[in-house]
């Protein structure tokens, strides 16, 4: 198991010795909810142009990586980790401001099998 962390008032996001400038609400239902959530390697979407400008980077591309919670969030759904485009902030969830692409090659090596875990704190 690899697990990362999000930590909301620190704006960063941590995996495998690494951290990236990351933010999450303040639009949509706010922030994403502390708690443990499954990255979904498995959905992990192609690095493209063909993707709404609130998941592109800086390139104009962009990805998008559903998270499932393993806790009751009380019916909330669509949350992911993304590049932080367009107006900055997200709907609540991880979008990564800074350097994105690297956070999309280390999951992309990583296998669609893994169990990686994301913790969210404040």
């Amino acid at each position: 198991m690899q697990d990362a962390t999000f930590s909301n008032s620190l704006r960063k996001l941590s995996w495998k010795n690494r951290s990236w400038d990351a933010v999450s609400g303040p639009w949509g239902k706010g922030v994403l909810p502390n708690g443990v959530y499954t990255i979904e390697r498995r959905k992990l979407t192609e690095y493209t142009t063909n993707i709404g400008n609130g998941f592109k980077d800086e390139t104009g591309k962009g990805y998008f990586i559903p998270l499932t919670p393993i806790f009751d969030v009380g019916g909330r759904t669509g949350f992911g980790i993304h590049p932080d485009g367009n107006k900055p902030g997200t709907k609540g969830c991880v979008g990564i401001r800074k350097n994105a692409y690297s956070f999309y090659s280390a999951i992309a090596v990583t296998s669609p099998s893994s169990k990686i875990l994301l913790k969210v704190v404040d």
